[in-house]
């Protein structure tokens, strides 16, 4: 069964153009996949945060407990920037990347590549090149507040995200924002139309190009604890100045699923795709909690784990349709944990925290109700909250996925038979 629920997804039969996808595996074989399946042209926007060639390995972090209850920060490794330290080998991948991703693209669509300085003069070359000096749309300037400092450089503060279009007949809707008159007075100027607030009187205009969007803070609600998360605010930005709803959104970079999850909540088709584990796991639970439907799809067969899962059936109650209502918990988690992805300093912690409770190192279980040899979860539950309460016509599946994104198909068990 553990082949059948999670292994290899032939792309060439994996749904349809109005399905949502999230991919876990290369972007360059999957965009691929995606030409041969009939989406050439199909994409308005596609939005990607590659590698900044940073020559730095970043991280995910996670919080364990120990045995008197302290909560400890786990840094897992997230996705290495170094790329063999080689530029050359750096741009080849984006060439190799940017080439596919023009053909994806619409031709009234717009391709933006979020970058910083450690390489946007790089690619701003290159998609010259690539997609044509003359389509150059746009520089946007991401200016937050959090960032690197230093006494020998002026604070860095901001990305750059460079926009290029396909043709001249690119979609974008430049959104209005404030302009404060001087001194906040009216000016009373004929066929202008002034308002005023708190600050004083204004205008409406076109945005500029400098956007000031607060990063993703510690304490922030949508904050999922990958490395270079992008906020949703952003996203939406991104998303609503170049579609309209019901038009397909790409990002091939997508990490824990910023740009999915503003395309679903503004009514746009959406395609994703990630190489880290942990980065699709993160996205996966953040688009099923947001109502998200969509194909899951593997590139390669999932690696055989030596960890376990055990789910408990602890009531079943007939309906009057025939169907029953089941009411499960998770009881028990052997994590297989890889200790070479976690830093040092972090590896005591996270031995501490198997003595002290395993379940701590369930993230939350998915849940197939009409499990027919082929795993499609419906339901998507947090690990902590207890009981899991489903409907089901037939036989059901879980799938319980670890804090660092790996998978274990749950043994399904009756709770009567353990407490006996």
């Amino acid at each position: 069964m553990y082949e059948e629920v999670h292994g290899s997804h032939s792309l060439a039969e994996a749904g349809v153009k109005d399905a949502n996808e999230l991919c876990l595996g290369d972007n360059l074989g999957y965009m691929k996949d995606l030409l041969d399946r009939g989406y050439a042209g199909a994409f308005r926007l596609i939005y990607i945060d590659p590698p900044f060639f940073t020559r730095s390995s970043f991280n995910a972090s996670v919080s364990v407990r120990d045995k008197n209850g302290a909560s400890h920060k786990v840094h897992h490794l997230a996705y290495d920037d170094k790329f063999d330290r080689s530029l050359e080998y750096y741009i080849e991948n984006m060439v190799a990347r940017i080439l596919l991703m023009r053909d994806l693209l619409a031709d009234d669509g717009l391709m933006w590549i979020h970058l910083d300085w450690h390489s946007s003069h790089y690619i701003k070359l290159v998609l010259d090149e690539l997609m044509g000096e003359k389509n150059f749309v746009n520089e946007i300037i991401w200016q937050y507040k959090s960032g690197g400092s230093g006494k020998r450089h002026f604070a860095r503060k901001h990305d750059s995200i460079l926009v290029y279009s396909k043709t001249s007949r690119y979609y974008l809707n430049v959104p209005k924002e404030k302009s404060y008159n001087r001194d906040r007075k009216p000016y009373r100027f004929r066929g202008v139309a002034e308002y005023k607030d708190e600050g004083g009187w204004y205008t409406l205009v076109n945005m500029k190009d400098v956007w000031s969007i607060d990063m993703v803070g510690r304490t922030s609600s949508e904050r999922t604890g990958y490395a270079t998360q992008k906020p949703l605010e952003l996203m939406k930005r991104i998303v609503l100045a170049s579609t309209e709803e019901g038009d397909l959104a790409g990002d091939f970079f997508c990490g824990s699923g910023s740009l999915p999850e503003a395309a679903q909540m503004l009514g746009r088709r959406w395609i994703g795709c990630d190489s880290e584990e942990i980065a699709t796991s993160m996205a996966r639970r953040r688009l099923r909690k947001a109502g998200a439907e969509f194909d899951f799809i593997r590139q390669e067969e999932v690696k055989p784990l030596s960890g376990r899962a055990d789910v408990a059936v602890m009531s079943v109650d007939p309906l009057e349709d025939g169907r029953k209502l089941y009411k499960c918990r998770l009881i028990d988690i052997v994590p297989d944990i890889d200790t070479g992805s976690v830093q040092m300093k972090d590896r005591m912690h996270v031995e501490e925290a198997l003595k002290a409770d395993r379940l701590q190192f369930a993230d939350h279980v998915l849940v197939d109700p009409e499990y027919k040899g082929s795993f499609e979860a419906a339901y998507v539950f947090d690990a902590d909250s207890g009981e899991m309460s489903f409907i089901s016509g037939g036989d059901f599946a879980a799938v319980v996925v670890d804090i660092f994104g790996k998978e274990y198909e749950a043994e399904i068990v009756n709770e009567q038979i353990i407490n006996e």
